[in-house]
């Protein structure tokens, strides 16, 4: 089932405006490492980003556990989900999207990285690679299509904060899939391999 919503020009840029304070608010000084980083950015980037009485927006952000050969990350292929849970006056959409974080662009070429593609691939049609891109004292993150990397294609780099409102504002990118939602946001995923038996066929 496909979802598209279009909000007014005032609402996304409320949203890019958000996402973009979170970023700058983020010191990559105090948050060095790929995983510590991506832990604080998306601790901030979690809450209600819009409400109004006719619209809805909030980002509901799960790290995954990542440590010991049976964590979370290493059976998922993921560092972590974005839920977003967006309403307008007709419609309510609730979608999921696995990511996987990178520190630079060098990473994207990692054989490691396309094994933890294929495993994201088996739960979620569209995974996606987080980019964290160092800029001088700040970082300037921006997400590409895990499918494209692993399949050698050109790939689309998007800044995160344009990636929210053109991918996932629209509802355009995520899995809807009830039971896939309510099994990413536990940190462990001690069920999500049982959704991806059942459902991978008809993951959107």
């Amino acid at each position: 089932m496909k979802h598209s919503l279009n909000f007014p020009e005032h609402v996304r840029k409320s949203v890019k405006d958000y996402v973009n304070d979170k970023i700058n608010k983020t010191d990559s000084k105090r948050y060095y490492q790929e995983p510590t980083y991506t832990s604080a950015l998306l601790s901030k980037l979690e809450g209600v980003v819009y409400s109004d009485s006719d619209i809805h927006i909030e980002f509901i952000p799960t790290v995954f556990n990542d440590r010991g050969r049976n964590s979370a990350e290493s059976r998922s292929g993921a560092d972590f989900a974005i839920t977003a849970d967006i309403r307008d006056k007709n419609k309510k959409v609730k979608k999921a999207i696995l990511v996987q974080a990178k520190m630079d662009e060098s990473d994207l070429n990692s054989a490691d990285l396309k094994k933890q593609i294929k495993k994201m691939k088996k739960l979620t049609r569209s995974p996606k690679v987080l980019v964290l891109s160092p800029v001088g004292e700040r970082r300037d993150p921006y997400v590409c299509s895990g499918t494209k990397i692993l399949d050698g294609q050109k790939y689309n780099k998007q800044k995160l904060a344009d990636y929210f409102t053109s991918r996932i504002l629209t509802t355009f990118d995520g899995d809807t899939r009830e039971d896939f939602i309510d099994k990413v946001q536990d940190s462990g995923l001690p069920l999500l391999h049982v959704v991806a038996i059942k459902d991978k066929k008809i993951a959107k």
